[in-house]
Parts: C-alpha cells; structure tokens; sequence
C-alpha cells in the first residue's frame, strides 16, 4: 500500500484508454524508490466501474492506493480524501504516528452484529457513522502489553461520548414512536362482525338477541 500527498489537476483517459487522475506529487509518505519514479509520470489510475474513485480536481490530497503492472491504482476500497477535511489528529497520523501501527491490522465490522475484539487487530465500529470517532479521532496502535488498541485521547474520548449519547437518543425515541403506534392501531382495531351480526368468542359463536331482524327474517307469531 503506497501514500502519496498530492494536488489533482484533473481527470483524463489516458492513450490505452484508462481513466487516470493528473496530479502533481507533493509528498510521497510511503512507497519505495520505484514508486517514486513511477508516480513522476503524474497519474493515478481509477477503474472506470462501480470501483471508480471520485476525487475533487484542483485541491490537495492524501492517496493511499497500490501497485500494479507499472501503474498506481486508486479504487474504492482505498483511502483517498482532501487534506482540507483531515482531523489534526489524521494529519498527525499520516505525517507520523500511522506508520508505528503498521503491526496492527484494523477490521471494519458494519457488516456484523457485534464487532470481534481480538489483540492483533483494532475493531473500526464507528466506520459508518457520521461522526467517526475512532476513524478521525484516534490511531490504532500496539501498546506495552502488546495488544492491538484505539489510542484513547481526549478528542476520541469525547467523541465517543457524545456518539454513545446520540445513539441513547436514538434509542429512546424509537421506544416512545412503536408505543404510541401500537397504541393507535389497539384503538382503531376492531374485529368486524360477520354477515350474521355476531363475532366468534375463542371458536364459539355467540348469537345476540336480535339475529333474525339482522338477517331479515321475521318468526310468526304464535
């Protein structure tokens, strides 16, 4: 995985037909001496397909992206974002501190009912929230007992917090929504009579009085 800061000039399609962004490299973060003679071509390839990566011409970026068959690759499941929406926190990160965490893998677990915690990894929960505390907030790094965790700083504990607070909300008001609903529908529910004018108690028909004046007929007298 290379990371690159730079500055996107534009999109163009390249001669072999590729889709390919003109940037201008400021910074290579991480990536070898290969790397950097290659990205001096001043493209970036994206895939012109549901993995196709958006970036924002004439502004700056952070690119993360890979390798191959001589060309660097930037697709969805990359990361790529203007430098301008970086937390101080991620700025620090990526111009320091990310690269003591490479030890330690980060699993993104919105497609699980609970997130696995394991020592050799960091659980990124908050991937899809809006306010993504663990993601611009804090690092996952190896600490002195040699387990994977969120760097616990006040920003991120503060974020979490009001995270938690939000979902708490959230919560509540969904209980105090299906009452009311249930309460709604328990007073317009009513079982319909049948054709007959009486309804059926527990499997037994209970037959008012009048049922024959209901289905119009009318007993002789005597």
């Amino acid at each position: 995985m290379e990371m690159v800061f730079a500055r996107v000039r534009r999109l163009t399609t390249t001669p072999d037909g590729h889709k390919a962004y003109k940037v201008k490299v400021k910074r290579l973060v991480k990536g070898s001496e290969k790397v950097e003679l290659i990205l001096q071509k001043g493209l970036i390839y994206t895939v012109p397909s549901s993995c196709e990566a958006k970036l924002k011409t004439r502004t700056s970026h952070i690119i993360t992206g890979n390798v191959s068959a001589g060309k660097p690759w930037l697709t969805l499941c990359n990361f790529a974002a203007p430098m301008r929406s970086l937390t101080p926190k991620m700025k620090k990160g990526f111009r320091l501190l990310y690269q003591s965490g490479c030890d330690c893998s980060i699993m993104s677990c919105h497609f699980w009912e609970r997130c696995p915690k394991a020592s050799f990894f960091c659980a990124w929960e908050t991937s899809r929230e809006k306010f993504d505390c663990q993601g611009r907030q804090s690092m996952c790094l190896r600490g002195p007992d040699g387990t994977c965790d969120w760097l616990r700083g006040h920003t991120y504990r503060t974020c979490m917090k009001s995270l938690r607070s939000r979902s708490n909300d959230t919560d509540i008001n969904n209980t105090q929504d299906n009452s009311i609903s249930r309460g709604i529908n328990g007073i317009h529910r009513r079982r319909k009579p049948s054709r007959y004018g009486y309804k059926r108690t527990q499997g037994h028909q209970a037959r008012p009085h009048n049922m024959y004046s209901r289905i119009g007929y009318v007993p002789k007298n005597g």
